[in-house]
């Protein structure tokens, strides 16, 4: 029988094998680091993609918030101007209230009464001035209680003074009445 030594052949065929194992498991880990290069360079392009559109958001936030700023200044001046639209309509209102007050005023006011001082605050009239009588003064009171614009009417002071004219004194009364303003909305 003839023995064959087929050991070198085992060996080599185990050599080849390891070879063969070392230069796939090297192709296997060339392969793995060129897909982590590949996966690496995306992510890279992904966070540069996503820091660009960061700061294209950021700029665009910075435009609209110059334009929001914008519109709350333009709201800030519409509600000042309509602010003043109805202080203006309330001044023409108040103008032509005004106006109907001093021919009231004027019509219960007889002709030997003058006035020196005229005020209106919040519907309330305060007059100041002089008369020849106290009756001129009790005229003029009537008048005015007569009249539907004015209620409450009350004389507040009353004194009678010396005028100088030239070489003449007259007595003359000072007085001051104080009213509400009703606007003939309400019965005298």
């Amino acid at each position: 029988m003839i023995k064959i030594n087929l050991l070198p052949v085992r060996e080599e065929r185990r050599r080849l094998s390891a070879r063969q194992e070392q230069l796939f498991s090297f192709l296997v880990i060339i392969l793995v680091l060129i897909g982590i290069y590949y996966w690496h360079s995306s992510m890279n392009r992904k966070i540069r993609d996503t820091r660009l559109e960061i700061v294209h958001v950021d700029q665009e936030i910075a435009r609209l918030s110059k334009i929001v700023k914008q519109v709350e200044k333009f709201k800030s001046d519409k509600k000042t101007l309509e602010e003043k639209i109805r202080v203006i309509g309330q001044l023409k209102e108040n103008r032509q209230a005004q106006v109907h007050v001093m021919d009231e005023i004027n019509k219960a006011l007889p002709s030997q009464i003058w006035l020196q001082f005229l005020q209106e605050r919040s519907g309330t009239v305060m007059l100041r001035g002089k008369s020849l009588s106290p009756e001129d003064i009790a005229n003029f009171m009537r008048n005015l209680e007569a009249s539907d614009y004015f209620r409450d009417v009350e004389l507040e002071v009353t004194t009678q003074n010396n005028l100088r004219l030239g070489e003449r004194t007259i007595k003359v009364n000072d007085f001051s009445i104080r009213f509400k303003v009703t606007g003939g909305t309400e019965p005298a």
